[in-house]
């Protein structure tokens, strides 16, 4: 399915088939923003180059050298994976977001002319396939610890969890609260979400995609801008800002 506007978009998301079941329920999917669509739902370590066997040395290093910036002593492993993550280190999560427009955002602002993608997940239906939970827990949870590798044991590098898992992360950071965040986890598989099955169910069960054409991408940002949908709103801080105002006065906006 291709959507050519904001309205087209919100339309879409609300039918009941993108809703992956929870449409009578006061539950509502998550969001992923892709600007290309052969773009696929592995996390950063898997795209960076970085063998996933180097993991747990490149989050030692981490540990070791961002304690100019905060202290690590005391600081736990899954502790540690999480501020990597939010510090940009190539990890195994992926961020959603609860709000769709947010995800739509990141499928078009690059104004590429490839086809961008938004990826709706409903995580309780995942949560039942790879973990048999029936809900989602916090990141702080036992869950949760089960996907960070043990920097002190000298033969674990790859964590014990296998299958992914959603979370919901603690909001430390204010993008997190004006995206409304939540994560999906990889564990030892590099499998992407789209790719999973379990059981003769397969992974559209839980998930499906929205496809945003190239040529649809210069209309989307700026309705998207027009409702408050911005960069500078969404990842508050001045370099934000003055993305968007760089783009608000730019031809891509303005025309011509």
């Amino acid at each position: 399915m291709a959507v050519y506007t904001v309205g087209e978009f919100l339309a879409t998301v609300a039918a009941p088939g993108n809703k992956l079941g929870l449409h009578a329920t006061p539950a509502t999917p998550w969001y992923l923003g892709q600007s290309e669509q052969r773009g696929d739902l592995v996390p950063a370590l898997y795209k960076s180059g970085i063998k996933p066997e180097l993991e747990r040395e490149v989050l030692r290093d981490y540990r070791q050298m961002s304690a100019e910036f905060a202290p690590t002593a005391g600081v736990t492993d899954w502790q540690l994976l999480t501020s990597a993550h939010l510090a940009g280190v190539p990890s195994r999560i992926l961020e959603w977001s609860g709000n769709p427009l947010v995800a739509l955002f990141l499928a078009v602002e690059s104004l590429s002319a490839d086809a961008g993608r938004v990826w709706v997940l409903n995580p309780w239906a995942m949560n039942e396939l790879t973990a048999n939970l029936s809900y989602v827990p916090p990141a702080e949870s036992d869950y949760f610890k089960r996907y960070a590798i043990r920097l002190d044991a000298p033969d674990a590098i790859t964590p014990e969890a296998t299958q992914p898992m959603a979370f919901k992360p603690a909001r430390a950071t204010r993008n997190y609260n004006t995206q409304n965040i939540y994560w999906t986890v990889h564990g030892k598989a590099a499998t992407p979400l789209s790719d999973l099955a379990f059981f003769m169910k397969r992974a559209d069960v839980f998930t499906t995609a929205i496809l945003i054409p190239g040529e649809a991408k210069r209309v989307i940002l700026k309705e998207l801008h027009d409702i408050g949908v911005t960069r500078a709103n969404l990842f508050p801080g001045a370099a934000s800002l003055a993305r968007t105002l760089a783009y608000r006065y730019s031809k891509n906006y303005l025309g011509g």
